[in-house]
C-alpha cells in the first residue's frame, strides 16, 4: 500500500483569515517579538517546550506565541507600516510573541525561557513604534522589572530617611538629657 503524502496548501480565503487575525493582534500588542523556534540543521523546540512557552506567556495578560508563515507575516507587517521589520531576512521557522501586558515583563519572560531552551532565538521586536534589533531587545529583556526598579528606588529613599530619623532621635535625646540636668 502506497500512501500519498501531500502538503495541503491553504486556500486564499484561509490565508486572508490568518492575515486578518495577525492584523488584529499586532496593533493591540504592547510589544511584538520576532523569534525562531527551529532553524535548518538544528534541533528546534519540542512540542512540550512549545507548550511550556505558551503557558508561560498565558500567565501574563493576553500574551501569546503565534506561528505564522513568513509571507503572511510580511503582508501584515507591511500593511501595518512596521518600518524596519524584514521578515524574509529571519532564518528558520518564524514565531511571534504578541502581548498586551507590560512590554518589559513580556520581554523578560521570553528571555528567561530562551536561557533554558537554546532553540528559541530572537530577531528583534517591534516596540513603541519602532523596530528594536536583537542587541537592543536583549538590553530591554535583561533590565530589571518595573516592580524591581520601584523596590530599588524605595530602598534607596529609605536609607537617608532612616538615617535622618536616627540623627533627629539622638538630638532629641541629647536635648532631653540637658534639660533634665538643668
Amino acid at each position: 500500500m502506497i500512501l500519498n503524502y501531500r502538503k495541503t496548501m491553504k486556500t486564499r480565503s484561509q490565508k486572508q483569515t490568518e492575515v486578518g487575525k495577525l492584523k488584529e493582534k499586532f496593533p493591540k500588542s504592547t510589544i511584538t517579538i520576532f523569534t525562531t523556534f527551529a532553524r535548518e540543521g538544528e534541533k528546534g523546540l519540542s512540542v512540550a517546550q512549545m507548550q511550556e512557552l505558551k503557558r508561560a506567556l498565558r500567565s501574563l495578560k493576553q500574551s501569546e506565541y503565534l506561528i505564522a508563515k513568513k509571507s503572511l507575516t510580511d503582508l501584515t507587517v507591511k500593511d501595518l507600516n512596521y518600518d524596519g521589520v524584514d521578515v524574509f531576512s529571519m532564518q528558520g521557522s518564524l514565531g511571534v510573541v504578541v502581548g498586551n501586558d507590560d512590554a518589559y515583563s513580556i520581554a523578560k519572560k521570553v528571555y528567561e525561557f530562551s536561557k533554558k531552551n537554546q532553540a528559541l532565538k530572537f530577531f528583534g521586536a517591534y516596540f513603541d513604534g519602532s523596530f528594536l534589533d536583537v542587541e537592543r531587545f536583549m538590553e530591554m529583556a535583561k533590565m530589571p522589572s518595573h516592580i524591581e526598579l520601584i523596590a530599588r528606588l524605595l530602598s534607596m529613599l529609605k536609607y537617608p530617611l532612616s538615617s535622618l530619623a536616627i540623627v533627629l532621635k539622638q538630638i532629641s535625646d541629647k536635648k532631653q538629657e540637658t534639660s533634665d540636668q538643668g
